[in-house]
């Protein structure tokens, strides 16, 4: 059980507002997800992780690194331990090679382990289903023709496993995938995105004043992105991932989804 955020921008930016200082935030989903934290994001290209086993509310590395990381591309993720015990190699997101990977769910981690080829199987660090899952993904990733095939390749072949729900972020520095499907509980295991434009917006009188001139200046500086989250973070039009797809997103900003 987890939470997850992910960001592609246009240019770089610094996730305060959706990890720290917004009405809703990661930093507040983490009072019922206590047992880590992690951020990934991409500097000069090459992926960059900083990840805690302790709660995202009450840790100072969670709000400095929130504050000064800047890139196009995060993935944030707040834990609830079901596997593994709460450990730094346990905590989400995992990095390998380019490609950085945050789930959100649970799956049989042995039929994972059974099919990984010794690579990747000796690639693993920690004891978690959700590791063995990202370097399942990465393996059918390297046995196709591009990385929508290989997610494809890869979800396909656990459709009759046993799993919660195989939610989860994916990047290589240059796209963002999505995915949502869950087995049960649909509501929790939500997924949704905002594509968050430039230019100025409709006053959210709701939130606080501070919010309110976060949300200008942003605005003011051009800054265009995409966001997924577990959570409606804003009163902004989030969509739905529906369950089954993948959406994905590269530098461009257009997000496009597919039912796999």
């Amino acid at each position: 059980m987890c939470r997850l955020l992910g960001l592609i921008a246009n240019k770089e930016v610094d996730l305060r507002f959706s990890l720290v200082e917004g009405p809703t935030t990661l930093r507040s989903l983490s009072q019922s997800n206590q047992d880590g934290w992690g951020l990934g994001w991409y500097e000069d290209g090459r992926p960059k992780v900083v990840k805690e086993p302790a709660p995202a509310h009450s840790s100072q590395s969670y709000r400095r690194t929130s504050a000064e990381a800047t890139s196009r591309v995060f993935i944030a993720h707040v834990r609830r331990a079901t596997t593994g015990s709460c450990c730094t190699e346990n905590c989400h997101p995992f990095q390998y090679g380019r490609w950085l990977f945050a789930h959100n769910g649970s799956v049989d981690r042995k039929a994972l382990l059974d099919q990984l080829n010794e690579v990747h199987r000796l690639a693993i660090v920690g004891e978690t289903d959700s590791e063995a899952f990202f370097h399942w993904i990465l393996q059918k990733i390297e046995e196709a023709s591009s990385p929508e095939e290989g997610i494809a390749n890869a979800l396909g072949a656990l459709k009759d496993g046993t799993y919660t729900a195989l939610n989860f972020l994916l990047s290589d520095g240059e796209h963002l995938y999505a995915y949502r499907n869950a087995a049960c509980s649909h509501g929790y295991y939500s997924l949704s995105y905002l594509v968050r434009p430039p230019g100025p917006r409709q006053p959210e009188t709701f939130y606080p004043r501070e919010v309110r001139a976060m949300l200008e200046s942003k605005c003011l500086r051009g800054e265009r992105a995409v966001v997924v989250c577990s959570e409606k973070l804003t009163g902004e039009p989030w969509k739905d991932i529906p369950l089954g797809n993948l959406l994905v997103v590269g530098l461009d900003l257009k997000p496009t989804l597919k039912q796999l």
